[in-house]
């Protein structure tokens, strides 16, 4: 099946906002605000397990990859996202929201931090400078799966831990998996949960906002509650029409959550945490 770049792009973006949408909503998270004079809003987990979900997801927005054959990009949904402000098949404007959203998640996700961790398990304490990707990497895999699907995420633990001047045998590894969980789920992304769900819902606004004028363009109204839409000249296949259709009612959905920005003061850094000698330029 040949796609043009549009067609490409639709099916793309109709992938990633679904999935932001089952990120970013009320049915995992409660938004509490708006708070002092700036009308901020901080958000919290309705549960351990709806944060795990949260996580999982965003892991999974973030790091998985496609092989391409569906959407035209070898990577993850953020890589489409960003392969999509490329493409910009629909819309010229200068400012560019979605660039600026795809931009400010990747930015958070590859900071740079110093974290100090203290492992029981393995009688240690140590301070280690770490990407937040690799945090999200590590716990996010560990609350998905069973000891003996953590293979990976042992080693990577493994490695953090050596190449911070603290080697450990790796079969040891598996045992200290709850002592990083125990850090990373009741602290660090508690503490991290406000800045991440207003990065993931700024990506869906940005969509929203790039597709305004197809949508409203696209969007023929019929009697009562009947309509369709539209299709433009550069999206011609008959899958891609059925993608450009699915898109179009996401955005005539609209976001779950309206826009809002998280309290300044979890913007900063978490307890037992400070920046990292290359991240403090960027702080």
């Amino acid at each position: 099946m040949q796609l043009g770049v549009p067609e490409l792009e639709v099916i793309g973006l109709c992938i990633a906002v679904e999935a932001l949408d089952d990120i970013a909503n009320l049915a995992l998270l409660e938004l509490s605000g708006p708070i002092g004079a700036a009308g901020q809003f901080e958000v919290r987990y309705k549960s351990r397990e709806h944060q795990q979900l949260f996580l999982i997801r965003l892991l999974d927005f973030t790091r998985e990859h496609s092989d391409g054959s569906l959407t035209g990009v070898t990577g993850s949904c953020l890589a489409v996202l960003e392969a999509a402000c490329k493409s910009r098949s629909f819309s010229s404007d200068t400012h560019f929201a979605l660039a600026d959203a795809t931009s400010a998640l990747r930015q958070w996700l590859s900071t740079e931090t110093a974290i100090r961790l203290w492992l029981p398990t393995l009688n240690l304490e140590a301070t280690v400078n770490v990407e937040r990707r690799e945090l999200l990497f590590i716990l996010a895999n560990h609350v998905k799966h069973n000891l003996s699907r953590l293979t990976g995420v042992s080693e990577s633990i493994a490695q953090l831990l050596e190449r911070n001047g603290h080697p450990v045998a790796i079969h040891q590894v598996p045992l200290a998996l709850d002592d990083f969980r125990e850090r990373l789920q009741e602290d660090y992304f508690v503490y991290y949960g406000t800045w991440l769900a207003e990065l993931v819902n700024n990506l869906r606004w940005g969509i929203q906002d790039y597709l305004g004028d197809t949508f409203r363009w696209a969007y023929v109204p019929g009697e009562e509650l009947a309509y369709s839409y539209r299709f433009p000249q550069s999206i011609s296949n008959e899958i891609a029409r059925q993608w450009f259709w699915r898109l179009m009612n996401r955005v005539r959905a609209r976001p779950y959550i309206e826009r809002f920005a998280g309290v300044d003061y979890l913007k900063k850094w978490s307890s037992g945490e400070e920046a990292a000698p290359s991240a403090r330029s960027h702080a």
